[in-house]
């Protein structure tokens, strides 16, 4: 599984070059908004989680592993979790630019790799401690608290996952919940 990844990564390319940037984007206010309580807390319920709630595929410079990242961070981030965004200039001692998730679940940090596919659709991978692979991933440039963090140094349109139809519906979905929830409803 993991050359698999790699081998996306190194032939696909998973952050956008300069010349591929669209122009300067905003992120949608409110952004994070904790609507939906997840009971289980550990990494086995970030797996339940995640696997229920992508349906977007990988497309390069569209839905690349930066948008995946910053969708499942703020996902995991609706639900309760403490994830953050991971960047590598050289991902894996690799020539190749790439986004995953940190997620925190005391007293570990976990990985999430939001590239891996199947075919029909999205499959995550989430790489714990004991893995063979999780050294490549602790090996980050730079960690990012949430989507404002890691805006401030790269540009909005790397990680605007939300200009997805399918997926704004989901951030408008949590904006609902959330409303309702401020409002006694």
């Amino acid at each position: 599984m993991y050359a698999f990844i790699l081998l996306c990564a190194v032939i696909c390319g998973c952050m956008e070059s300069p010349k591929t940037l669209s122009p300067s984007a905003t992120i949608p206010s409110p952004y994070y908004a904790k609507a939906d309580p997840w009971l289980d807390h550990s990494i086995f319920g970030v797996e339940t989680l995640i696997g229920s709630g992508i349906i977007r595929k990988y497309d390069i410079n569209v839905f690349d592993c930066s948008e995946m990242a910053a969708y499942l961070e703020w996902m995991l981030e609706k639900h309760g979790f403490d994830a953050k965004i991971c960047l590598a200039d050289r991902f894996a001692n690799g020539s190749i630019a790439h986004a995953w998730v940190a997620i925190d679940i005391p007293p570990k940090r976990y990985y999430v790799e939001p590239t891996a596919l199947n075919t029909g659709g999205f499959i995550f991978s989430t790489i714990k401690p004991y893995d063979g692979n999780y050294r490549d991933y602790s090996r980050y440039d730079s960690i990012h608290e949430d989507i404002y963090d890691i805006t401030r140094s790269n540009p909005v349109s790397e990680f605007d996952w939300w200009n997805d139809p399918q997926l704004a519906k989901n951030l408008k979905d949590a904006h609902d919940i959330h409303s309702e929830q401020q409002n006694g409803g």
